[in-house]
């Protein structure tokens, strides 16, 4: 799993250079934390989506090596992104000096997922069902690329070189994790 695992990273990582750098604006300089930022969103939510692939099939050990490896990638996206949040990198989240609209909900959003992610994997609820909030962390993370991308997802001729945007990827594998696990969810009450 640490082979597909890698060569997943390897191919969000190329996919991103060859988008933002090759036809985009972006810099090779911003390699480092900008661009694998994106990066290494766009293979959580790529991990998140072969872990709800196996839960379909009951591999309990590759769902939780899948789902662990999401919430890794996620949590590292967390700090990139926090640690470059400014005008400069995002200049359509900000209005004069402080954040705008888009730029508050699509913090919210992320953050809620996070939350709702961490409480899914923790495990320490007897109350409260964790696949709720499973399911809740994918839609605030849907909430969170819709908020964010949605805008640039529907401007085809401005996609560089032709390629959709992470934001609409990562939005892809993420109504089909939560197709999938639904669908599991559906099975297992039958």
């Amino acid at each position: 799993m640490i082979k597909k695992l890698v060569f997943i990273v390897l191919c969000t990582t190329l996919y991103t250079i060859i988008r933002y750098v090759i036809f985009g604006p972006v810099s090779p300089i911003q390699i480092p934390a900008y661009l694998l930022n994106k990066s290494v969103s766009m293979a959580s939510m790529i991990f998140l989506f072969c872990a709800a692939l196996h839960h379909k099939k009951g591999r309990v050990d590759k769902i939780r090596f899948w789902g662990m490896a999401s919430f890794h990638f996620a949590f590292i996206h967390i700090l990139l992104s926090f640690a470059i949040l400014s005008s400069d990198y995002y200049p359509k989240f900000f209005g004069t000096g402080k954040m705008n609209l888009t730029g508050e909900v699509t913090v919210l959003f992320g953050v809620l997922a996070a939350y709702c992610f961490w409480f899914s994997i923790s495990g320490r609820s007897v109350f409260i069902r964790l696949q709720i909030f499973r399911h809740l962390s994918i839609v605030f993370v849907v909430g969170h690329l819709v908020t964010m991308g949605f805008g640039g997802w529907l401007k085809v001729e401005k996609w560089y070189g032709g390629l959709p945007p992470i934001s609409l990827v990562s939005f892809l594998f993420a109504i089909a994790t939560l197709v999938l696990f639904f669908k599991t969810r559906e099975k297992e009450l039958c």
